[in-house]
């Protein structure tokens, strides 16, 4: 793979469209659980606790493997990664569908998790490499959107690649498949590219990347709303789907169509809060908004049965979970941040995902087993997003600067 010129144009969307669209495809595989959930429970006969370990398994690995395995893997070519870990997914999705046990499922998605999070720091290399600092809010948000877009896509036609296949089982042959052909064409459009300013930024990493974690206070303070945050997004996405259909009476297709106008309202949002510098520059008070509307709509979708009412919550979810991008992004916007610090930062965001993401399922499974009612353990995970609200105050605090990347005057650290 050869660096290319110093100039390449419109191609860095080729390339952002090529990240987006796999990224899109591996947290399809991660997240279409709660669609899939109801048909495991009947093959499987897993109780809510096993509910839960299924919904947190493919997360919790990545919580001990993420950070050092990206802390390494980003002395490599990110493109190589990038597509050696996207055969891993796909092969993992394969073993999941092909599950005769739970232990097989979950070391499935426990595969799966790890191969995505092992393209955490090449992806962030990536997009800094075909974008200058000044325009990386914009692909960022780029990405992320996109991301949602295909997410959405997928929740949309996971019902009907179920009628047509006939299990759970097939459903993720189906995904894994899409991921395999998708690695197959990185090698053939993932190319790189080296700029003045990237390979200065690259040079003037001194040291290890993971004084990160010292330089940058703000980013412990990100990485808490992003865990709140998922907390609540992912034990209710694996098993809102069952209570909806099993308690609420809600047709399964609505089920899908809801999920995917969660994403598909997040995405335009997720682009405007990082392209428009008004917006930009109001990330506190998104944050502090998101995290009070995401916590409301996840509370109304727990009692409401009436269809258009659902699906109005479903949009306004995606909208209220505009804080999502916006969190992603700040790793970017740390002062004076290089490109390996910034790619471990990335890492430890993406972990506190995973973090989140494991224990909201583990409690909804846990609260379930004990109390008998699924409506209760949903509940006790809709309120964690408020964490929002103290952190976007702790970063007026810290007088967070969006823009501090662009004044010379501001030194490298906090």
């Amino acid at each position: 793979m050869t660096t290319q010129p110093e100039y390449i144009g419109p191609y860095r969307w080729v390339i952002v469209t090529s990240v987006t669209t796999l990224t899109g495809a591996h947290l399809v595989i991660i997240y279409i659980i709660g669609l899939l959930l109801p048909d495991m429970i009947e093959d499987l006969d897993l109780s809510p606790t096993e509910q839960g370990w299924v919904g947190s398994s493919v997360l919790l690995a990545n919580l001990v493997m993420a950070i050092p395995l990206n802390t390494l893997l980003s002395r490599f070519k990110p493109w190589r990664i990038i597509a050696i870990m996207s055969v891993a997914v796909a092969g993992f999705g394969f073993l999941q569908g092909w599950s005769p046990i739970l232990a097989v499922l979950i070391i499935g998605r426990v595969g799966v998790g790890l191969g995505f999070a092992a393209t955490m720091a090449p992806r962030a290399l990536m997009l800094q490499q075909w974008s200058t600092q000044r325009r990386i809010a914009l692909t960022n948000g780029a990405w992320v959107s996109g991301v949602d877009v295909v997410m959405g896509v997928g929740f949309l036609v996971t019902p009907f690649v179920l009628a047509w296949v006939g299990s759970w089982q097939g459903v993720y042959y189906f995904w894994g498949f899409v991921s395999l052909g998708l690695a197959a064409l990185w090698p053939v459009f993932g190319k790189e590219r080296s700029t003045g300013e990237y390979r200065q930024r690259m040079a003037t990493q001194l040291g290890s990347p993971l004084t990160v974690f010292r330089k940058y206070p703000e980013l412990w303070i990100v990485g808490l709303g992003m865990f709140g945050g998922m907390t609540a997004n992912t034990g209710f996405q694996t098993f809102w789907p069952r209570l909806a259909q099993e308690q609420l009476s809600i047709d399964p297709k609505i089920v899908a169509l809801t999920l995917a106008f969660q994403a598909f309202a997040t995405a335009p949002l997720g682009f405007l809060v990082n392209a428009v510098p008004r917006f930009v520059g109001k990330q506190p008070l998104i944050l502090a908004f998101g995290g009070l509307a995401v916590t409301a709509s996840y509370v109304g979708l727990l009692f409401v049965t009436d269809t258009r009412v659902v699906l109005l919550l479903g949009i306004a979810e995606g909208v209220s979970r505009v804080y999502f991008p916006v969190l992603m992004t700040m790793v970017f916007q740390l002062p004076g941040v290089k490109p390996r610090e910034a790619g471990v930062g990335l890492t430890f965001i993406e972990t506190c995902i995973w973090g989140g993401g494991a224990l909201g399922p583990l409690v909804v499974g846990f609260v379930e087993e004990a109390t008998g009612d699924l409506r209760t353990a949903i509940l006790v995970i809709c309120f964690a997003p408020l964490v929002l609200i103290p952190v976007a105050g702790l970063l007026v605090l810290r007088r967070w600067d969006p823009f501090a990347n662009f004044a010379p005057t501001r030194g490298p650290g906090p």
